[in-house]
């Protein structure tokens, strides 16, 4: 049987949509699976939803990149584990944005980059003297989509790798792990968290797999993310 090229391709792209189908029925699979999983008797499960802010930096040399601020949301289900230990499972949207310095004409500015992800994590958490306030961590799968900037921008040339435009790095990575650690405490229902997430795989490794960004780039591209963010949580 032969394949049609542009169908493949078409298939193996990372579009919204399939994120959206995908993500919610596989999130819900494992929620479910989660819930019916507690190690023993008087173990709870707690739906929760959060919504906070984050700032995002992107750790490269090949760029002169400045961390911004922007949203993040999810679901998650915490349980009891085992002593003073409990799980939590969900997945979160994210915005994440960053401005990296460009160049046009004789003039240089900060350009907006913004990014759109959906994350899938399972944390492991201690409670510390077994009361509201625990310890996370755990890994983390990030899928994301490009690192768009306004069309006004996507032409100017990128200070630290002159030959390259902001369009050329937009197709990064769209798999991605990252290293959870954070704190949560608070109230049975309502619990405040910080975290920092570190991206433990290189997010612009996708661009050196593309001919023409090689020819332009000044070496190989490596980035990793780094993101903190402050989310306030409703457990039901």
């Amino acid at each position: 049987m032969l394949y049609d090229t542009k169908f493949l391709v078409r298939l193996l792209q990372f579009n919204s949509l399939f994120m959206k189908r995908y993500f919610l029925t596989y999130i819900v699979l494992g929620l479910t699976t989660v819930a019916f999983a507690q190690y023993g008797k008087g173990d709870y499960n707690h739906i929760g939803l959060s919504l906070g802010i984050n700032q995002t930096s992107l750790y490269t040399s090949n760029f002169n990149t400045t961390p911004k601020m922007s949203w993040t949301g999810g679901l998650a289900i915490r349980g009891n584990y085992y002593n003073n230990f409990s799980m939590v499972y969900g997945m979160n949207f994210t915005e994440n944005k960053m401005a990296i310095e460009t160049f046009s004409g004789f003039s240089e500015r900060e350009v907006d980059l913004k990014m759109m992800a959906v994350q899938v994590h399972l944390l492991l958490c201690y409670k510390i003297g077994g009361g509201p306030v625990s310890l996370d961590f755990g890994p983390v799968l990030q899928l994301n989509g490009k690192l768009k900037s306004s069309t006004t921008d996507e032409n100017n040339f990128i200070v630290g790798n002159e030959l390259l435009r902001v369009k050329d790095i937009e197709d990064v990575t769209p798999i991605n792990f990252n290293l959870h650690a954070g704190i949560t405490g608070g109230f049975e229902n309502v619990r405040l968290n910080l975290c920092y997430q570190y991206g433990v795989t290189n997010i612009l490794n996708n661009l050196n797999k593309q001919e023409e960004v090689k020819l332009l780039a000044d070496g190989k591209l490596k980035g990793n993310l780094g993101v903190i963010a402050a989310n306030i949580i409703f457990y039901f």
